[in-house]
């Protein structure tokens, strides 16, 4: 019994320990911080506008990045966050039906592709190589909830083919595990952002699908959440995505910055 006792006691003091020295979580709603939530695809170029916000501003930037179903999902269930980056309109939807948007716009558009491995001997340069014998996955991010995942779904339906490769797909938690799958010839031929394809070179593209074979561009809204523990924070990163700075950047990665085109 003493040693129950006793052993209650050091977990609570460990706990209470623990309680006061506080995590980078913990400190993420201090004057000095934003947090952001970014969709998987814009990696490269948010972690390089959140170093150029940084350096202008003073402001530390803690970034969250994933599928942007997992980081609405983490939002609506009362996550710290004072800017979302989502890959779709569907997600930033989703969070305005809820009331938590305080502020939202479109800031970049994106376009899919096919990939194969740089190594890989397939050739063809059209969609129908995903029906070649010697393709047995196709990876994708996961297309109920992935936004490229999603995309990709909705042009193969488009152009009919949906229904042939289904069996071949291979969903990925986002579109940068559907890229690694790719790139380790896990899989025979992908489907990701063109952003994505950029970036590496383990991969090449072998097609891109136009913009017709979508019912709308993809498109990349961003947003400041009302739950937003330094709201004067998140508006300035949110005007800092709007500036020709990260314009400049969005550029550099492939995305589409003039969304006119």
């Amino acid at each position: 019994m003493c040693r129950k006792i006793i052993t209650f006691f050091l977990g609570l003091f460990f706990i209470l320990l623990l309680g006061g020295c506080g995590t980078d979580s913990d400190k993420a709603d201090n004057g000095n911080n934003v947090i952001v939530f970014a969709a998987a695809s814009t990696t490269n170029a948010i972690t390089e506008i959140s170093e150029l916000f940084t350096k202008e501003t003073g402001i530390n930037v803690t970034k969250n990045i994933a599928s942007a179903s997992a980081l609405a999902q983490q939002i609506e269930f009362g996550a710290d966050a004072d800017v979302f980056i989502s890959a779709n309109q569907r997600w930033a939807d989703e969070l305005e039906k809820k009331q938590l948007v305080a502020k939202r716009e479109t800031i970049v558009g994106n376009r899919i592709v096919i990939i194969l491995p740089a190594s890989s001997t397939l050739s063809g340069n059209s969609p129908e190589i995903l029906l070649q014998p010697e393709v047995k996955s196709i990876s994708m991010g996961e297309p109920s909830s992935v936004p490229a995942g999603t995309y990709g779904k909705e042009a193969l339906e488009n152009i009919g083919l949906w229904k042939k490769i289904e069996g071949k797909v291979v969903s990925a938690k986002d579109v940068h595990s559907a890229l690694a799958y790719v790139e380790t010839s896990a899989a025979e031929v992908g489907i990701v952002y063109s952003t994505d394809a950029a970036i590496s070179d383990k991969v090449k593209v072998v097609y891109n699908f136009p913009d017709e074979t979508l019912a709308k561009p993809i498109s990349y809204p961003a947003m400041t959440l009302k739950n937003s523990a330094n709201p004067e924070n998140a508006d300035l990163f949110f005007d800092f995505l709007k500036d020709k700075i990260s314009k400049d950047v969005f550029e550099k990665y492939g995305f589409i910055v003039d969304l006119k085109k």
